[in-house]
């Protein structure tokens, strides 16, 4: 099995920018997650859960900049008082671009088991410098969209809605990299752990670029997996992991 695609989502919630090479540390894949939209009054971050239209926004770097285009096409700096101004417009409330720093209390407007509907806002403390929900790598496979299409060929189980940082082409059928759990993998150079099985939320459901609503994406992956799809990933080793890399299992 090799790495088929890599993805960096630079603003939690926004669509992200494929990579033919990243770097992997302690923290996950460089620069991802880095920054969040939060409501400029509480601080908490806000998520395509609630806000769809932020996954009508996408997110880049250059040159060590972070960029966001808009639903119009304007592009601008993350950081520029006009991307906050056009965003608390598109969003309707008073929200700012915020990076995650080192001690600073990421707060989310969505406790991690909620997987539909809405909730309270609490303080979640990852100990990491980015707005994570759960942990810093996702990896899902070619066998799990596959085997969601077979389930239910009407909706389109595209890459594009699971968001993961690894897009893992194998040669099996079924929810395969479920048996992971608990084992290691190798990556290019990086070394990582497979946490756990990855829950689903609404955000798969949600429309973005030329995916449309489609609620039965979250109804067919609940019925037939628990509600999971795809795995969760802790680094043992950061490394640097290349497209096309093997991807091997350790144990």
């Amino acid at each position: 099995m090799k790495v088929l695609e890599i993805w960096r989502y630079p603003v939690k919630s926004m669509l992200g920018e494929q990579l033919d090479e990243v770097g992997v540390g302690p923290n996950g894949v460089e620069g991802d997650r880095g920054r969040a939209v939060v409501d400029a009054e509480t601080g908490v971050s806000l998520s395509a859960k609630r806000y769809a239209d932020l996954l009508r926004c996408r997110a880049w770097t250059n040159g060590g900049e972070v960029m966001i285009a808009l639903p119009d096409g304007s592009e601008l700096l993350a950081d520029s008082p006009e991307a906050t101004d056009r965003l608390s417009s598109l969003l309707g409330r008073r929200v700012t671009v915020r990076s995650a720093g080192a001690g600073h209390k990421v707060r989310h407007e969505f406790p991690t088991e909620i997987t539909v509907g809405e909730g309270e806002p609490f303080i979640w403390e990852p100990g990491l410098d980015a707005y994570f929900d759960r942990a810093p790598l996702h990896l899902i496979t070619t066998a799990t969209l596959a085997e969601l299409t077979r389930l239910r060929p009407d909706s389109a189980f595209a890459r594009d809605r699971f968001r993961p940082n690894f897009f893992v082409e194998i040669d099996d059928t079924g929810f395969v990299e479920d048996s992971w759990v608990g084992k290691d993998l190798t990556i290019g150079t990086m070394k990582c752990h497979v946490l756990d099985r990855k829950p689903r939320c609404v955000m798969t459901t949600r429309a973005q670029r030329d995916l449309s609503k489609d609620t039965d994406i979250i109804k067919t992956i609940a019925k037939n997996n628990q509600g999971n799809a795809g795995i969760e990933l802790g680094i043992r080793e950061p490394g640097v992991v290349c497209s096309g890399n093997q991807v091997s299992l350790v144990n």
